[in-house]
């Protein structure tokens, strides 16, 4: 009696119930928005930032450009053209910026006699950048008159933008958006001076404008 006794402590001793509980989430997945845009000018073909389907840059620089020099103009006739910015990716822009690398002048082609300006300078050409909607009315001047309403031609605005305004880090910030599948609408105006020397006679301004989204 004592020897079962004895084993019946030590089995006893040994075994035990074990409760647990256990519950897993389905696999789940962290993906990656797309922030890409469309620039449409005039009624031309438009540009989109990615360069191609199923690419992996996101930066096109060969969109068309705003003026030509098959489009020449008297001192005090403005030229203008629109540009069309869509947010064509599936996230919410929180800035759109546009900044003018540089500007650089040369020789109208064709020119018999160029004067020799610089429209780049002081005292060259006048610019603006006007946000309209989508019928052309004006909205709001960004540049130079940072104000609701349509813009002004102001003395030496071409130089002081490609002289301040000539980097991403210093772009001209134009606010929030476009979100998601939106649209902006933009006017770019230019015309040389109304008492614009004879110096810049034909010569011409080269800049590109770069439009940077930021999410």
């Amino acid at each position: 009696m004592m020897a079962i006794g004895g084993l019946s402590f030590v089995t006893a001793t040994g075994t035990f119930a074990l409760l647990t509980s256990q519950e897993a989430n389905r696999g789940g997945s962290i993906s990656s928005g797309t922030l890409t845009m469309n620039n449409t000018v005039n009624a031309g073909t438009t540009c989109f930032s990615y360069t191609g389907a199923g690419t992996s840059g996101n930066v096109n620089p060969a969109c068309l450009a705003l003026f030509s020099s098959a489009s020449q103009n008297y001192p005090g006739t403005p030229a203008t053209a629109t540009v069309t910015i869509k947010n064509s990716g599936s996230l919410p822009a929180s800035d759109l910026g546009l900044y003018m690398a540089s500007c650089t002048v040369a020789a109208t082609p064709g020119a018999p006699t160029p004067g020799g300006g610089d429209p780049c300078a002081v005292g060259g050409a006048q610019f603006y950048v006007l946000e309209t909607d989508s019928v052309g009315n004006p909205t709001y001047c960004w540049y130079p008159d940072d104000a609701a309403g349509a813009c002004s031609f102001i003395a030496d605005t071409l130089n002081t933008f490609a002289g301040n305004l000539n980097t991403i880090a210093n772009a001209l910030d134009l606010g929030a958006g476009p979100v998601a599948g939106a649209t902006r609408y933009f006017k770019i105006g230019m015309q040389l001076p109304t008492n614009a020397s004879n110096t810049l006679q034909g010569e011409e301004a080269l800049f590109a404008l770069t439009w940077h989204m930021t999410g």
